[in-house]
């Protein structure tokens, strides 16, 4: 009898099986019966992945290579697919087309699923994938290559050594650490798009397990000791403390892109607290760079001049973790706090270059800034009924208008003159690399190595 299930699903268990196992690793996938429903199974060295999928028809259990799958997970039209195993071969039938594919020998068993687990909600899987961005999977201390879930404090880390990301307020059936590799499924919206408000964690042996909706996961803990990070969650006593007002976190992830010096070593960006908050990025080979005035930020303690890498600015900022304490003396660590996670970073020992005051252009977000819901509700009174709406817009009038008007134009020119620059360069650099590959093929021309 023939096994038929749609070829939505088959589809869908790929891209999973794609984004958890690597080609390399030759994952065997398994088409497994159980009671009432029927599995779709991904074995690899270090990883499992199983589906559950409604099907008609049975069949004994079988299995193929990871290749056959992908030519046959080609689309995802909502039609049937039809499996027919006949010995070595399996007659698959999709709608119109028909093929016989390779029928491998060994079928693998289904793991067995831990006795207790633990459920979160579906915002774990951003958690998880918010954590990547923080491990360097290829540093030489296995233990920090992953992302650890500490039982004992509730907690979910992820570090390169340079930086660290936290998250807090999470319980798990263990109390030790438990160390789980680095995997592009938990950012992958073929799992974002599971039908479920929960998400179950577990350890059974030395796998650690997931399960989502009728997806489940299972990945080989890391082994090793995840590092003590207890005192760098802990802000100094002298520490200068910085608060991001969202409008200018906003501003700064919409500049982050166009800032000058994104190609220096480490791309520094300066945060500068003194008259005011102050961020400034430098183009040093030009002699130029961008000061963005943060006007609706504040900061208390002594003033401070630090340098960051722009990647952690940009990871503090889309993490939410908008409150920053700086040690005064820049050997410390950077605290950033938001919402129920931590983000810490080692400050850069970079200083300003020196930049003449007029080769600065001098830009600052909207002067309205952005409110959250319940300020807006609490600032604006209620209208009586039957008052139209109005607004007032002050304008600037006479000499003033004009000025600020020149202003505007003067900070817009420098701009787009720092666009240009760049875009200079690259067409040069990429100029100069062509020259060189056509003058080497000339030279290898004349040597008669028979080369078109």
């Amino acid at each position: 009898m023939a096994l038929t299930m749609n070829q939505k699903d088959l589809y869908r268990f790929e891209r999973l099986v794609s984004k958890l196992i690597k080609p390399s690793e030759n994952p065997m996938v398994c088409f497994i019966p159980t009671s009432g429903n029927f599995k779709l199974a991904a074995f690899s060295k270090d990883a499992i992945l199983t589906m559950s999928v409604a099907k008609t028809g049975f069949v004994d259990p079988f299995s193929i290579s990871a290749p056959t799958l992908k030519t046959l997970a080609v689309t995802k039209k909502d039609i049937d697919i039809t499996f027919a195993p006949q010995g070595k071969t399996i007659h698959v039938q999709s709608g119109d087309e028909q093929r016989w594919v390779d029928c491998e020998k060994q079928v693998n068993t289904l793991p067995t699923q831990p006795k207790e687990t633990a459920p979160h909600s579906k915002r774990i899987l951003d958690v998880l994938h918010q954590t990547a961005r923080c491990v360097d999977t290829n540093n030489i201390r296995a233990a920090i290559n992953g992302i650890c879930f500490r039982g004992e404090t509730s907690q979910i880390l992820g570090t390169s050594g340079v930086q660290l990301l936290v998250h807090e307020h999470f319980d798990f059936p263990f109390k030790q650490d438990v160390i789980c590799p680095v995997s592009k499924i938990f950012g992958s919206k073929e799992l974002q798009n599971i039908d479920t408000t929960e998400v179950r964690i577990g350890q059974v042996n030395e796998m650690v397990y997931f399960a989502v909706g009728e997806v489940e996961i299972w990945l080989r803990a890391i082994e090793g000791k995840f590092p003590k990070v207890a005192q760098l969650l802990t802000p100094a006593k002298n520490a200068t403390h910085l608060t991001l007002h969202p409008t200018d976190a906003a501003f700064l992830l919409d500049k982050y892109e166009t800032l000058p010096g994104k190609k220096e070593h480490e791309s520094p960006v300066h945060i500068v607290l003194e008259d005011g908050v102050q961020m400034r990025a430098f183009d040093t080979p030009q002699k130029s760079g961008v000061t963005m005035k943060l006007t609706h930020s504040t900061f208390t303690g002594e003033p401070v001049n630090f340098a960051m890498n722009r990647l952690f600015l940009k990871n503090a900022l889309q993490f939410g973790c908008l409150h920053i304490a700086i040690e005064p003396s820049g050997e410390a660590p950077v605290l950033c706090n938001g919402d129920n996670r931590i983000f810490v970073y080692m400050p850069l020992k970079h200083k300003e270059p020196e930049i003449e005051p007029d080769r600065m252009n001098v830009i600052a977000p909207s002067s309205q800034p952005t409110v959250t819901t319940k300020e807006t509700a609490a600032s604006v009174p209620k209208r009586r009924r039957g008052t139209a709406k109005s607004r007032t817009v002050a304008m600037p009038t006479g000499n003033t208008a004009l000025l600020q008007s020149a202003e505007q134009i003067r900070q817009d020119l420098r701009n787009s003159l720092l666009q240009v620059n760049a875009l200079i360069r690259e067409v040069k650099a990429q100029r100069n690399k062509d020259k060189l590959i056509q003058n080497t093929m000339d030279s290898l021309r004349r040597l008669n190595l028979n080369i078109v």
